[in-house]
């Protein structure tokens, strides 16, 4: 059985990265196979905009754990709007000061990645929050009416080329959950399950991505975002956000031809050196590392009430291979008005089950271990024990049975020691209507986002910051 391994207080829970793009090969599509890009720590790493050298490791835990809950919190919202695309109904009533009157002091609750965006002509390079729950890119754009703090200045469309805005009768504007007419142009306003908020001009410019190299560079023209003009919530810290759901207007959608609606990320072991990141790759290239893991897929499904959401079936639970009883038939089934279903998020830290299966599991999880516990009241978390003194834990394997798929855990995608006295916790939490697979348990295995199959693949690795070196070797993409 695999142990838990001792994570360095100077280590930070992979919670939330920065990404820099690398381009395989030469600049153009037609003769590449896709792109990585490279997840850093946010809050570890020193090129982060949001680093914090003062904060302690278990402070570091104890907000991510809070942004997971908030996170949870947002999505609730999100599916009980019912709203298509992903949104959630805007409030009118929450007017916005010049000072910006809602700002959380977590940021970043709408999702747990950054990445560099540049847009324009000449690129204007920004950091924004990457989300794979929604689906609307936008930045600060001046002239600001209302505008949280970020590092670096507003983008500014007089000083691009290529910015134009979006005409109102067109199916770009149709795809926004919230949209006003103005002067025959398209106003977007957008709302998160946090009641964070966006509003400004829908537009198109020419997006750009950089390679790693800062030389390698590939351009996207007629990219649709949002201008935005009266922002609040949770971004601060950041210059906007990057939507990577499911929905039409996502960074991911609208390049879709490109990548042939296919990418995959593998996430490095929360306990790894700051220096080791996570890659994140799209199009071809994504396939063709897989290949090499002996994945293995599970459907994808729609959710008509939470379109932009990744779920993914699933039928029961194990611990040391030995079915949790008592969880009721069903309990993981997405029902006709949107409610329950397991929604698969590497933005969220935890894995979230529906309370009728949460209780059952936790139950035969205290049987299973038998180290002291302790109060876990101060961290937010249900279950935790105290292993100081214990060189080599026995701890259990989880076994998440999706369909076509048996995705064993072993005890570091199942506990989190978060402190250095040897506190050790289960990364588990219960929740009402869903069930959410965080990033924690899908440490250390290759995720393969398969969307013109409907399909996800899953594999262990032996080391995800390893894949940074494996060649492509699949067929180039010419079609375009």
């Amino acid at each position: 059985m695999m142990t838990l391994r001792k994570m360095n207080s100077s280590v930070l829970l992979l919670v939330v990265a920065v990404a820099s793009v690398v381009i395989l090969a030469t600049p153009s599509w037609a003769t590449k196979t896709g792109m990585f890009v490279a997840l850093k720590h946010i809050d570890h790493h020193p090129d982060s905009p949001l680093h914090k050298p003062d904060i302690t490791f278990t402070e570091r835990i104890t907000n991510a754990i809070k942004r997971s809950n908030l996170r949870v919190a947002g999505f609730k919202n999100v599916i009980a709007s019912g709203v298509t695309p992903r949104g959630v109904d805007f409030d009118p009533s929450i007017e916005l000061s010049s000072k910006g009157s809602f700002e959380s002091p977590l940021t970043s609750s709408p999702g747990s990645y950054i990445m560099e965006i540049s847009l324009g002509t000449p690129p204007q390079k920004r950091i924004a929050i990457a989300d794979t729950g929604s689906d609307l890119v936008w930045l600060q754009c001046a002239t600001c009416t209302s505008c949280f703090q970020q590092p670096d200045p507003y983008f500014e469309p007089k000083k691009s080329s290529t910015y134009k805005r979006i005409r109102y009768y067109t199916d770009l504007c149709a795809e926004l959950p919230s949209r006003s007419y103005n002067g025959g142009f398209c106003t977007y306003r957008y709302a998160y399950g946090d009641q964070s908020t966006t509003e400004g001009d829908f537009a198109q410019e020419t997006l750009t991505l950089t390679g790693i190299d800062g030389t390698t560079t590939q351009t996207f023209p007629n990219f649709a975002f949002g201008c935005g003009h009266k922002n609040q919530g949770t971004f601060s810290g950041t210059d906007g956000l990057v939507g990577l759901g499911r929905g039409d207007i996502s960074l991911n959608e609208q390049i879709g031809a490109l990548i042939g609606s296919k990418f995959s990320y593998c996430l490095v072991e929360i306990f790894s050196a700051a220096t080791e990141s996570s890659p994140l790759i799209f199009g071809d290239a994504a396939v063709s590392t897989g290949a090499k893991f002996n994945l293995q897929y599970t459907p994808l499904v729609r959710n008509p009430a939470a379109d932009t959401f990744y779920y993914v079936k699933m039928n029961g639970i194990k611990i040391n291979n030995q079915a949790v009883t008592g969880i009721p038939s069903g309990a993981f089934n997405l029902n006709r008005y949107g409610s329950g279903g397991v929604i698969l998020d590497s933005g969220t830290t935890l894995t979230y089950l529906i309370q009728s299966a949460y209780n059952p599991f936790l139950t035969m999880m205290k049987s299973a271990v038998q180290y002291p516990q302790v109060d876990s009241s101060q961290i937010g978390l249900d279950l935790c024990y105290d292993l100081s003194g214990v060189a080599d834990p026995t701890l259990p394997t989880v076994t998440l049975q999706f369909q076509g798929v048996d995705l064993v855990l072993p005890p570091n995608n199942v506990f989190l020691q978060v402190d250095d006295a040897g506190t050790t916790c289960l990364a588990f939490a219960g929740t009402s209507d869903f069930t959410i697979i965080g990033n924690i348990q899908q440490q250390n295995h290759y995720v393969l986002y398969d969307i013109a199959n409907e399909r996800v693949g899953f594999a262990a690795v032996d080391s995800c910051a390893a894949i940074h070196t494996v060649p492509a070797t699949t067929t180039l993409r010419d079609e375009l």
